[in-house]
């Protein structure tokens, strides 16, 4: 496929556009029911004097990734007869950390900073994936978990699909980190499609989120029939949109019943989806379940970028721009001004703004729908809500 100049310079600029973005901002940090585990820090000329105290969490995934020989999950997709498999990471959140930061990694400024003494270790706690817990489990054991005796932990089930430019570690953590901010007792569970994680390979992680939907939809199916007492809550980003959208739009029209006693919230956020596509096809099924929530902004600038190049050139939903979306039953949310340091797109508000977290939490916790929720405001002639910073 040959590209014209313009056409690279798109490319490129979507490419980082759509890279990785963390943010860090200042909120109480609540109390947790998970374990807590103190860990070295990693200065070794310090270590014995100072400990970084962490919570771990335990997050139960299902991917359709294929296997490695070595047993490790590849960027590819698994086209065999038993797509998913199943298994469990153990995640440490530090407890000096802001509500919403995500550091998974030094920037090499501050390592610098940091063999100079300018900068300590603790100013800047990351959260680690612990590769030497990490338990593979069959399909009987995963769904097992759910049940109320069996369960690791008391609240709720947060099922989180990640979006594009997204590792297979990358999505355990950020699951990880967003339920534990959300409310520590949520047990989380990741479904992780074959992103390849390269923020050029848009299109390839396009066509791998629209071949992962069946096994979404097969998936959902499975969970739903395994919890007992417990609400699943969906919380979507980007590009997971495309998986998630349409699985439950045909599910809701088969088995509408099941949906409405066991589904919690239907979060979307920053869906990189056709806006027009959602209104031709999924606003109906979206608005009879009455709990799906939308998150958008006219500040995300991935969004913005994808809106309007030749990869698109139609509005995502999650993109307002001068018009949103608003439709009866379905809460359209703007939080172009909820906040987020060093959120530099505004694409991964859902993780990095304590204050759309808190929201999350109220939405969750209080099972309130977005016009019994504090902070919002209607801004005519717009219809849909706007999140108070």
């Amino acid at each position: 496929m040959k590209f014209s100049v313009l056409g690279i310079i798109w490319l490129l600029s979507f490419s980082l556009f759509f890279a990785g973005c963390a943010s860090s901002v200042s909120f109480q940090t609540p109390a947790s029911s998970s374990g807590e585990l103190s860990y070295p820090a990693p200065d070794p000329i310090e270590a014995a004097q100072r400990v970084e105290v962490f919570s771990t969490v335990k997050v139960s995934y299902a991917t359709n990734r294929r296997k490695g020989p070595d047993g490790g999950l590849l960027a590819e997709l698994n086209v065999s007869d038993a797509p998913l498999s199943y298994g469990q990471e153990t995640v440490l959140i530090p407890l000096e950390r802001d509500v919403g930061s995500f550091k998974d990694s030094h920037s090499s400024t501050f390592k610098v900073l940091m063999r100079f003494g300018v900068v300590d270790d603790q100013d800047d706690p990351i959260i680690t994936l612990l590769n030497d817990k990490s338990l593979t489990l069959s399909e009987a054991d995963f769904f097992k978990q759910f049940k109320s005796t069996n369960a690791v932990k008391s609240g709720d089930v947060l099922l989180f699909v990640h979006g594009f430019n997204v590792k297979f570690e990358d999505a355990v953590k950020r699951a990880a980190q967003v339920s534990y901010d959300i409310n520590p007792d949520l047990q989380p569970v990741v479904f992780s499609w074959p992103s390849i994680g390269d923020p050029l390979k848009y299109n390839r992680d396009f066509g791998r989120a629209l071949d992962s939907i069946d096994d979404f939809e097969k998936f959902m199916l499975k969970l739903v029939a395994s919890t007992q007492g417990k609400r699943i809550h969906i919380l979507a980003h980007s590009m997971g949109s495309k998986v998630v959208i349409p699985a439950l739009g045909r599910l809701y029209s088969s088995h509408s019943k099941l949906l409405d006693k066991k589904l919690g919230n239907i979060i979307l956020a920053a869906p990189d989806f056709p806006r027009e596509t959602f209104i031709l096809k999924y606003k109906a099924a979206f608005s009879k379940f009455g709990r799906a929530t939308i998150y958008m902004s006219s500040e995300d600038k991935a969004l913005r970028v994808s809106s309007s190049t030749y990869l698109a050139d139609r509005e995502m939903l999650g993109f307002s721009g001068s018009d949103g979306f608003f439709f009866p039953g379905i809460d359209s949310v703007d939080i172009t001004h909820a906040g987020g340091v060093d959120d530099l797109l505004g694409h991964s508000k859902y993780g990095s703004s304590a204050r759309v977290l808190v929201d999350m939490h109220d939405m969750i916790g209080s099972n309130l729908r977005a016009n019994k929720r504090k902070g919002f405001i209607v801004v005519p002639p717009y219809k849909y809500f706007f999140l108070q910073p």
